[in-house]
């Protein structure tokens, strides 16, 4: 159940979508209560039904680990997703696709990295330095 709320699954603009849904629902549900509206009723159970629609969608998506690559990554640069612990792997997107990352050392997210290995679903990364291309 934990990778249910995982960055992966969940993006920002779901994540977005889902709380300005719930927020209106509950505006209009306020202006049903307040001025007997019940187009406004109608909106709030709209809104609602589409917050129940996602989260489901979200919920039966799979997410499966990618087949090794056959084109050449070593040496491509990336931008850590989920920050990576020594020991434990974390997430990097490489030209716009996600992999399993791990370090000799922690990296925090949205640091740029380089991959030095490639062992097959994840890779090697270092954080860049100046010095790297």
């Amino acid at each position: 159940m934990s990778d249910f709320f995982s960055r992966i699954r969940w993006g920002f603009g779901s994540i977005l979508l889902v709380i300005l849904l719930i927020i209106f629902s509950a505006i209009f549900i306020y202006i049903y209560h307040k001025y007997n509206s019940n187009l406004s009723l109608f909106v709030a159970i709209l809104f609602l039904i589409v917050v129940i629609i996602i989260v489901f969608v979200k919920s039966s998506e799979i997410i499966l680990p990618m087949n090794p690559t056959t084109t050449p990554i070593i040496g491509k640069t990336g931008i850590v997703i989920k920050k990576i612990e020594v020991g434990k792997p974390g997430v990097v997107k490489i030209d716009n696709q996600l992999w399993s990352a791990y370090s000799e050392t922690n990296i925090k997210e949205n640091t740029e990295v380089i991959v030095t290995e490639v062992n097959g679903i994840y890779v090697k990364v270092k954080e860049k330095t100046q010095n790297d291309k």
